[in-house]
Order: C-alpha cells, then structure tokens, then sequence
C-alpha cells in the first residue's frame, strides 16, 4: 500500500481514454495524488473443446502483456509526461473490472477515473459493462466520465 494518495487511471488505447485524462490531471493536482495507469491484459480464449482451435497460432498473454507495457509507457509519456510525482504503470492480466477494482484495493486508491461508453439496450447487455462492474464493485469512489 502506498503512504501517497493514488488515482488509478484504466487505460485502454481507444480515444474514449483521453476524455479522463484532464480529469485524472486535475484530481491528482489538487489531492497531491500519484496517478497509477493500469491496463489489463485477457488471456486470449480457444476454444478447442468446442473444435473451433484458431488456424494460426494466438500470442500467449505473456507476449500480450509485453507488447501492452511498452505501449502504457509510451501511452504515459505522451500524456502524462512532466507531471510529478511521476505516473505508476502496471499492466494486469484476467478480467479488466476485476482487476481494476483488486488493484485499487491492494494499492489503497483514494479514487478510480474511468470512461464510459455510455452503452444502453441490447449493446449493454452484449457488450458488458466494465464501469458500471468497478462501481458496483470498487471500495474507494469512481469518477466515469462519459465522452460524447
């Protein structure tokens, strides 16, 4: 657990992401807090039982999580560069509401900011809700920030 106030900031490469980071700027500025962006790997699904095994072979979530670390810092050092104290980044693997909401625990997080998609009707229940999953689940307060 960190000694600092921390904001855990999800990232995940779309654009909808940029929409929390002046949030995440501001919050941080005035709450003297440590920004930790995270990103959370999913372990790539095969579905041999189901005699449907991809015809090429799927990187293993090792090499995802490589590849999705160098993209976070280089993701932090494009938009979050120059901020003190400095951005913590983590990349998570395993279910990304999940994730979120035990790295925010285990890290003693004063906040989560998030985007949301905004989604209602059959895209909700298609497509999920990972927001709506941290703010039913998280143990600090989340700031969902809707981007139109």
């Amino acid at each position: 657990m960190s000694d600092k106030n921390v904001i855990i900031l999800p990232i995940d490469f779309s654009e909808l992401s940029l929409a929390a980071l002046p949030w995440a700027r501001r919050m941080a500025a005035i709450s003297n807090a440590e920004i930790h962006c995270i990103y959370t790997v999913e372990p790539p699904h095969i579905y041999s039982a189901l005699d449907m095994a991809p015809a090429i072979p799927l990187p293993t979530t090792e090499e995802l999580a490589e590849n999705a670390q160098a993209q976070l810092d280089t993701f932090v050092t494009e938009h979050l560069g120059g901020i003190e104290p400095a951005p913590v980044t983590a990349t998570l693997t395993g279910k990304p509401a999940d994730q979120i909401v035990a790295y925010a625990a285990k890290v003693g997080a004063e906040l989560i900011i998030m985007t949301t998609h905004g989604y209602s009707g059959l895209e909700h229940v298609v497509l999920g809700s990972t927001t709506e999953s941290v703010l039913r689940h998280a143990e600090c307060p989340v700031l969902s920030i809707r981007s139109r």
